[in-house]
């Protein structure tokens, strides 16, 4: 024994909490663990790679916001990740029969009294043809619950929009009105339908992806939830709201979701099963209609390069800045300033999972740190044979 250290002292924690640490990925998370504890690009960090069934890598790094070991079960706010599981809540009441994608919204929800959003369709919303982008994210999250739909009303798409054909990410427009369709169609508040009809089936832990907290949910898991960091200021600062109660429990179907990577990457192995035929949540033909590109690579304002997508996902991937490793097949999402993203690769039966617990620069999120992780974890995959 050594610093006076006695035989009842806990034994000291490794910063780099393992579950499953395949060899090939060892140097990618000595070379994470180091960055985490440089604290340039993050302070903490999770990732989950599966391969045909077998998790791979399914680690956590670094520290929390509080200074304690960041955690595989460790909780964030997911952003815009969690996106697809919204998106697939609204695929099931298709598989349902009870929505069509061509439902008009105003067939679907009550009182939309202003035209250019009332007749635009599932579909359109869905695939980001509907104009709704210009509904300011930032904005949308300041504004109190009661004045974000009269507010989201008042900002039509440009003069000349042409719904369906020209396309644009809506951040938060988009997934407020889906949310919307959820309830009135499944008779119940979005966050127990997406639970009850899509996380249960494909075996998601409720506590580990959580879609809107209640006041008893949230006051249980809050020692659990890291708060994210903003890298983009002179110096680091840490976005505290997320770890407060009105912003974890507030409906916000568009980027409201808290979870761990882990429970991401289950739901994608979902995914995939049912693209080879499990049928557990969608049929493999209405699921592979949502995973392709709809129409071809435009410019997207929103995003500021072309970029595509299908029904609730981001694909190709190499148009968000994924690389040219995965296959045109693979389908993902990704979350606020670089954060975290998700994805499935069918061509290589492939899930991976990653999170920052800290948002960069774009050029530096996506341009340099997603392209590189992503290319470093698909050689790893190689080296596995």
């Amino acid at each position: 024994m050594t610093d006076g250290a006695s035989p009842s002292d806990p034994a000291p924690q490794p910063d780099v909490a393992t579950q499953v640490l395949a060899a090939p990925f060892e140097e990618l998370v000595d070379r994470l663990d180091r960055e985490a504890a440089e604290g340039l690009f993050h302070t903490a960090a999770q990732l989950v790679v599966e391969v045909s069934g077998e998790t791979v890598l399914d680690v956590a790094v670094g520290r929390t916001h509080r200074h304690e070991p960041f955690r595989t079960d460790t909780l964030s706010a997911l952003y815009c990740t969690a996106k697809p599981v919204v998106a697939v809540a609204v695929l099931a009441l298709v598989a349902d029969d009870e929505l069509s994608l061509t439902d008009q919204l105003h067939d679907v929800v009550a009182d939309l009294e202003v035209p250019w959003i009332a007749d635009r369709t599932v579909e359109e919303v869905l695939a980001h043809t509907a104009g709704l982008h210009t509904v300011n994210t930032v904005l949308a999250r300041i504004l109190p619950e009661s004045m974000r739909e009269p507010w989201m009303y008042v900002m039509p798409p440009p003069v000349g929009w042409r719904f369906g054909i020209d396309r644009a990410y809506a951040e938060f427009g988009g997934w407020f009105l889906l949310g919307k369709v959820i309830e009135e169609i499944g008779e119940a508040p979005f966050a127990d339908f997406v639970g009850e009809r899509v996380l249960a089936p494909y075996g998601v832990e409720p506590r580990d992806l959580v879609m809107r907290f209640d006041a008893d949910t949230f006051a249980a898991e809050v020692p659990r939830i890291s708060a994210t960091f903003d890298l983009t200021l002179d110096a680091p600062v840490p976005l505290l709201a997320e770890v407060g109660p009105d912003t974890a429990c507030e409906w916000n179907p568009a980027f409201g979701a808290y979870g761990t990577i882990g429970a991401m990457a289950v739901f994608y192995r979902g995914l995939l099963d049912d693209l080879a035929g499990a049928n557990r949540v969608l049929p493999a033909d209405l699921l592979g209609e949502a995973t392709r590109a709809r129409l071809p690579l435009t410019e997207d304002v929103t995003l500021g390069r072309p970029a595509g997508f299908g029904l609730g996902f981001m694909t190709p991937l190499s148009s968000h800045h994924f690389g040219d490793r995965p296959s045109e097949e693979a389908f993902g999402h990704a979350g606020q300033g670089g954060t975290s993203f998700a994805m499935a690769d069918p061509e290589r039966d492939l899930v991976v999972a990653v999170l920052f617990n800290a948002g960069l620069d774009a050029d530096t999120a996506l341009s340099y740190r997603r392209v590189n992780l992503v290319d470093a974890i698909y050689r790893g995959v190689d080296q596995l044979g």
